[in-house]
């Protein structure tokens, strides 16, 4: 659909104003033609949707309607580098449960390279770790190789190693399998009970190996006693569906141990990320667990 020319011509700016009120009264779905709308009208919306964004913001007692959402999400989706500083505050909010910051992180990783600056500036400046983290998070999703950036990643693998890992495994650079296993060598063991409280190792070998690397013997031997908390919570577990195939790591008789439980599938829809661990408890990703089972 070729973009409307909205310029020096009242009628045509009278139909943007009619999209923007239009789309301003939408508190559900997003219906379809109306989105399609929106992006047919390119880059002379842009400023609308930037105002609306800023205008949600500025009410900090009011909760995010369906507009906001809708607002961020075409945002992301026509691509204007414009979006970034109102896409940086929303991703900024400390408030993760009105579901802005997790839309934002999206739309900026819709806009890719056109992000990239922004966020590279945001995070030079701000003290705020947690904002931090989720910087890296679009970053190395952006499709860009940029040693600020792969800086970036290294920096926060020290400063929270389960996110570092992760994001340096999206960014895909072989190079950073000695930084993972410095990293997976030098973190102490929680002595916790807890099942997921050295749960920082397992995104630590999954790097490694999504790179290409194998653990050490004495990293295999750091990992199971990591992981022992888990496994002891998982066995203890009722067991309802099919498990996933034992890990390749582990040994023969774990895996007999292992295969012979169910896991139990948590009611509801999961809103799983495909890099997080899955909800079966075999310390995989989702991706590589339950994810192509439940896709089938």
């Amino acid at each position: 659909m070729t973009p409307r020319d909205y310029r020096d011509d009242p009628e045509a700016t009278e139909s943007l104003q009619e999209l923007v009120r239009e789309l301003s009264a939408q508190t559900e779905a997003l219906p379809e033609a109306l989105r399609q709308q929106c992006l047919a009208a390119g880059t002379a919306v842009v400023p609308a949707l930037i105002a609306l964004l800023e205008a949600a913001l500025a009410d900090d007692q009011a909760e995010p309607e369906g507009a906001t959402f809708h607002a961020i999400d075409l945002l992301g989706a026509l691509g204007d580098a414009r979006a970034v500083p109102i896409l940086l505050r929303c991703l900024v909010r400390d408030d993760l449960f009105d579901g802005l910051a997790p839309q934002a992180a999206a739309a900026l990783h819709t806009l890719g390279p056109a992000a990239l600056e922004g966020c590279l500036a945001a995070y030079a400046t701000t003290t705020h770790e947690a904002f931090r983290d989720r910087l890296a998070g679009v970053m190395s999703r952006c499709g860009v190789h940029d040693e600020r950036l792969y800086a970036c990643l290294v920096e926060t693998l020290q400063r929270t190693p389960e996110l570092g890992a992760n994001y340096l495994a999206e960014y895909g650079e072989a190079r950073a399998l000695d930084g993972l296993a410095h990293s997976f060598d030098t973190l102490p063991l929680r002595d916790e009970e807890t099942p997921l409280a050295n749960h920082d190792f397992n995104e630590l070998r999954a790097a490694i190996e999504d790179l290409g690397g194998q653990l050490t013997a004495a990293q295999h031997q750091k990992f199971e006693a990591a992981d022992a908390a888990r496994r002891r919570f998982v066995a203890q577990m009722p067991w309802e569906v099919d498990p996933p195939a034992a890990p390749t790591w582990r040994t023969p008789s774990q895996s007999l141990s292992f295969a012979g439980r169910r896991p139990p599938r948590p009611a509801g829809t999961r809103k799983l990320g495909r890099n997080a661990p899955c909800w079966c408890g075999s310390g995989k990703k989702y991706k590589k667990c339950h994810l192509p089972f439940e896709s089938r």
